[in-house]
């Protein structure tokens, strides 16, 4: 019984993600990948070594920097030597990249509009208490 209900959960879950991607991929920037998305959140929040992105990630700086060079080409982040040590690399959120987590509030505030606000209070707080408990089970997990 129970697995039944997993299961019916994930259905439900890819296909809201699929309708909601078909809804609003003319408004996502398709030119990132998971990953590149992930280094760019962490530089927005602070994380601007390679070595330190690598820990963070667990992964090696030589993966890390194959994805950075990418983002550079593609104009999302910037690269500069720390003056205060001149053998360390400082990277920097580039104008594209404040542009695209722009975009991506207005679209999670439109989301938020057109599909979460048509919910209840109370559906939303259930929701909100589930995605909570969930999260809990993952760290714990971990």
């Amino acid at each position: 019984m129970k697995n039944n209900y997993m299961n019916q959960i994930n259905v439900l879950q890819n296909n809201f993600n699929i309708q909601l991607a078909k809804k609003f991929e003319h408004k996502i920037d398709n030119q990132l990948t998971a990953k590149q998305v992930l280094l760019l959140e962490l530089i927005k929040v602070g994380v601007t070594s390679t070595k330190d992105l690598a820990d963070k990630l667990n992964v090696s700086t030589s993966a890390i920097s194959q994805i950075l060079n990418k983002l550079q080409h593609k104009g999302y982040i910037e690269r500069s030597i720390n003056p205060k040590n001149r053998r360390e690399i400082v990277l920097q959120l580039a104008d594209k990249a404040h542009q695209y987590f722009n975009d991506l509030a207005s679209l999670k505030d439109e989301i938020n509009r057109e599909i979460y606000g048509k919910l209840s209070l109370e559906d939303l707080e259930q929701l909100k208490n589930i995605l909570e408990k969930l999260q809990v089970i993952v760290q714990e997990n971990h």
